[in-house]
């Protein structure tokens, strides 16, 4: 029973937030988001099929802006708690919409991340595998969410921001 946790982005600096936590089953990946410097910075590359579920804390660009790019190759499950997807909804069509750069995802891969998307009330269990994830209210912005996983004998809290 072991836990393999990697911080994927978003260490020392603002932007890029995701964390992978990997159990003997599955493999949960925490936040996905962009640093919005001169031009968009991602996180580390993360193969879609080394994940089995994703999950956002909250819409923010810097938690939430890189998620659609697992959605060009692969359709995998998104949970948030519904304002947060209707709120990511809206910046990240701005973030297409605005940036002058060229980005590795389009609106169809956004519509897919809409469509897979989980949507959890606060205080719910939902089971992946062997993991069972409970959305928490962070108090950041309407619909943020700290992640609760239960997993190998475990309990881990991922607070996104608070």
């Amino acid at each position: 029973m072991s836990v393999k946790i990697t911080f994927v982005g978003g260490t020392r600096e603002v932007g890029r937030a995701s964390v992978l936590v990997r159990g003997e089953e599955k493999s949960v990946l925490l936040d996905y988001g962009v640093a919005l410097d001169h031009e968009p910075g991602f996180p580390m590359h993360v193969r879609p099929r080394d994940i089995d579920a994703i999950t956002l804390t909250h819409a923010h660009l810097d938690h939430s802006g890189a998620v659609p790019t697992f959605f060009v190759s692969r359709f995998i499950p998104v949970y948030a708690t519904p304002v947060t997807f209707e709120i990511a909804r809206i910046l990240i069509e701005d973030f297409l919409g605005l940036s002058g750069h060229c980005l590795p995802y389009e609106y169809i891969d956004l519509e897919s991340m809409m469509t897979y998307g989980k949507r959890m009330p606060y205080a719910t269990s939902q089971r992946i595998g062997d993991v069972t994830l409970r959305l928490l209210n962070a108090g950041h912005i309407p619909g943020s969410a700290q992640a609760l996983l239960d997993m190998e004998g475990r309990r881990i809290l991922y607070t996104g921001d608070f």
